[in-house]
C-alpha cells in the first residue's frame, strides 16, 4: 500500500476559529501544483481512498487536488474527525489495516496537518524525517507492518 500523507497548503493565520482557517492563494497555488506533481508521480495509478481533515484549509487542499486530478476525486474521499491537528494515528493505522487487508496495493491519500502529518510518519515508518512545510506530501510504502518513505515532495 501507498500512504501519501500531504499537509494542508498555507492558510490564513485569523479566522473566527482554527477550523475556518481558508488557504491563501499562494496556499491554493501551490497545493494544485502539488497535487499535479502526485498525478505524475501515481503514474495514471489511482487514488483509491482520499481521507481529508473536516478543517476548511484541508478541504480546500482536497479542492485543489481533486481539480488537478480532472475532479476524479469526489467519489473515493471522505472526511474524518481521526486527521485534524490532534487526531489519533492508532485510529488511522486501524482503519489503513482493513484497507490494506482488503487490497494491498492500494493508493491512500491523507489530508491532515501539523503536528498528526509528522505522527503519521512515525506511526509507520518508525520515525518522522521529513519537514512539513505547507502542502508538503511524503509517500510511504507499508506493508501492512513497515513502511518506509519512497518520495518526499515539497513545494
Amino acid at each position: 500500500m501507498k500512504i501519501i500523507v500531504m499537509r494542508h497548503g498555507e492558510a490564513e493565520m485569523l479566522a473566527p476559529s482554527d477550523k475556518e482557517r481558508h488557504l491563501t492563494h499562494f496556499g491554493k497555488t501551490s497545493s494544485f501544483q502539488q497535487s499535479q506533481w502526485l498525478k505524475t508521480w501515481l503514474n495514471s495509478t489511482a487514488l483509491d481512498k482520499v481521507i481529508v481533515s473536516p478543517y476548511l484549509r484541508a478541504l480546500e487542499t482536497f479542492e485543489q487536488t481533486n481539480a488537478a486530478f480532472g475532479q476524479r476525486l469526489t467519489d473515493c474521499a471522505e472526511t474524518w474527525d481521526a486527521v485534524t491537528p490532534y487526531g489519533s494515528t492508532n485510529l488511522i493505522r486501524n482503519y489503513l489495516e482493513t484497507i490494506v487487508d482488503d487490497q494491498e496495493n492500494a493508493n491512500v491519500l491523507l489530508i491532515s496537518h501539523l503536528p498528526l502529518v509528522g505522527e503519521i510518519v512515525a506511526e509507520f515508518c518508525g520515525r518522522n524525517t521529513v519537514s512539513f512545510r505547507p502542502a508538503t506530501i511524503a509517500c510511504i510504502d507499508w506493508d501492512g507492518e513497515t513502511g518506509k518513505i519512497i518520495e518526499i515532495k515539497s513545494p
